[in-house]
């Protein structure tokens, strides 16, 4: 489609400062204009009488690394997992993300030998614009530079392998935590040394902080922190903010952006940090350090949900929790260099106080964080909620009545003890625009592009058939529900994607990736070492990490 004008439309473009005003959207060769360049063969949508938006982000999600496949194997004889889940097909995702108005999906955990096969689910993933973010926080030829602090160094080989992998950004996650499970021990503290290496595992938290920061990449560093849904993960988490508060850093990207983030450190599913209920220590920590932004990781309560996790602990915790092997089967492996990998099944359970607390914590943060623009709305997808329960979801933070009545038949003693109980606050339906569609893209660095109905934006466009103005959501939860679970319009780079029932799957998205800008001048020395390295310890070659795509296919953020 070249050209499309979506007339009289309730626009809501907080980027731009829009809080509900009707007015008309153009779009021309993918992007949106202020005028066409020529006023011939222009279609027309007539939104008068409805909600325009930004379409959705999704910024920590699991949808396209082996492990999901690995999910796939273990449903294969689930009926359960089969009828929710729908068999998790990609093309069955893109349906699902489309009906509820997303466009683009953040891969949240791929090891830089596996990213062949993320980049191969995402050429078969249609529509949806993604990218990947690296976990390079146990890799040991990167040793050195943890233990002395090379950050020059670090990110010259940092860069080099985003380039070669088509990563977007940097992902830390329970640094080099698997040397110690491998002597059947759970480390004790984050700022503990190994037995075979001279750093902590704080050390790569910081260093990985600053190594972002000197290559400028789009994103902070996104972290998950060790631990988590876990009573440890509490002392971790502040343990880890205080010593980047301590930093002192200040955002550097030097993507070619007029909205750039504004945060050093992102927090991934922060409800999982605040086992016991409480997240006031966090909430003040938010509140009071623009440096950090978290998203926030809803509990959906589905029957069953897939579990893709490289997270050691909480495998181990869930295992002794079911005081068996395991109610599901389990696949695991560690990956040389890099860390572990898990694949299962669990169940979460309203009767369950724990997994209540892990529900009402991200309504907690989202409620009582000052700064909306510090935090996203995400579901660990599909660990915690599947995206079709994200319009139940917009209902809990936009109506007080529509989260009583689901909490009703939750834990008795979670129902007594809870501060959700008695809290009345609730968010505006442009608060939820914030959350869902331009804090995402401010965080990831995207904000110029996506997130935004501004000019030169990507027209990438919901149109929601509701008149927001003319509905109490707090009091009529369910008139939003319907219409987020099946928007009625989702246009995709200037293209109807979806109209009503019919979705179109044959456009394909783009890869985003980036190399951020590394400041030393001679890198040849440095990668000749990190590939000698390889060549000596491991059992591939650096250079077989290269993907081989077509550049149709991929966009550099630059």
């Amino acid at each position: 489609m070249e050209r499309l004008i979506i007339k009289n439309g309730l626009v809501f473009d907080p980027l731009n400062n829009i809080d509900g005003e009707v007015k008309d959207i153009l779009i021309e060769n993918s992007k949106i204009v202020d005028k066409f360049s020529k006023e011939k063969e222009i279609k027309e949508i007539n939104a008068n009488g409805k909600t325009v938006i930004p379409a959705a982000i999704d910024i920590h999600t699991h949808i396209a690394s082996q492990q999901v496949n690995w999910v796939r194997l273990l449903g294969t004889k689930n009926e359960l997992f089969k009828n929710v889940w729908n068999r998790l097909t990609l093309k069955n995702f893109a349906r699902n993300y489309i009906s509820n108005g997303y466009t683009f999906i953040l891969e949240a955990n791929v090891y830089p030998s596996l990213a062949n096969q993320t980049v191969f689910n995402f050429s078969l993933l249609p529509v949806l614009d993604k990218a990947m973010l690296l976990n390079v926080s146990n890799m040991w030829p990167l040793e050195i530079e943890f233990q002395r602090g090379k950050i020059e160094d670090m990110s010259v080989f940092l860069s080099d392998l985003l380039s070669i992998t088509k990563g977007f950004g940097l992902k830390v996650y329970n640094p080099f935590e698997s040397e110690s499970w491998n002597f059947q021990k759970l480390r004790k503290e984050v700022s503990g040394k190994g037995r075979l290496y001279n750093f902590s595992a704080l050390d790569v938290y910081e260093n990985l902080t600053r190594a972002n920061e000197h290559l400028g990449l789009p994103h902070s560093i996104h972290a998950h922190i060790e631990g988590y849904e876990d009573i440890k993960a509490k002392n971790n988490l502040f343990t880890i903010l205080n010593k980047v508060n301590s930093l002192d850093l200040q955002p550097n990207s030097k993507i070619n952006s007029e909205i750039k983030r504004t945060q050093i450190f992102h927090i991934a599913h922060a409800s999982a940090y605040n086992v016991d209920g409480n997240n006031s220590e966090l909430i003040n920590m938010v509140n009071s350090n623009e440096n950090i932004d978290l998203d926030l990781g809803f509990i959906g309560f589905d029957q069953i949900n897939p579990l893709i996790t490289s997270d050691r602990r909480l495998i181990d915790s869930l295992l002794k929790a079911n005081n068996s092997e395991a109610t599901h089967k389990l696949i695991r492996a560690a990956i040389e260099f890099e860390g572990d990998t898990f694949a299962t099944f669990r169940n979460f359970d309203k009767k369950n106080i724990a997994n209540c607390y892990l529900w009402a914590n991200a309504l907690d943060i989202a409620l009582n964080v000052k700064n909306i623009w510090q935090i996203q709305f995400s579901i660990n997808f599909p660990n915690y909620a599947n995206i079709t329960d994200v319009p139940e979801i917009a209902t809990w933070l936009m109506s007080k009545s529509a989260r009583d009545t689901f909490m009703k038949d939750m834990n008795s003693d979670f129902l007594k003890e809870n501060s959700l109980i008695n809290n009345d606050k609730i968010l505006t339906f442009n608060e939820f625009v914030i959350l869902t569609r331009a804090s995402p893209a401010k965080s990831l660095g995207l904000g110029s592009i996506k997130g935004n109905l501004g000019i030169g934006a990507d027209a990438d466009i919901n149109i929601i058939d509701l008149s927001i103005n003319d509905i109490d959501i707090s009091k009529n939860p369910n008139s939003i529900k319907t219409d987020l679970s099946n928007i009625e319009y989702v246009i995709k780079a200037g293209t109807i994607i979806k109209e009503q029932e019919k979705i179109d799957l044959s456009l394909q998205g783009k890869i985003f990736w980036s190399q951020g800008k590394p400041e030393k001048e001679d890198k040849s020395l440095i990668m000749k070492s990190k590939k000698e390295f390889y060549e000596k310890f491991g059992s591939i070659f650096y250079d077989s990490l290269k993907i081989s795509i077509e550049n149709e296919s991929l966009r550099e953020i630059k």
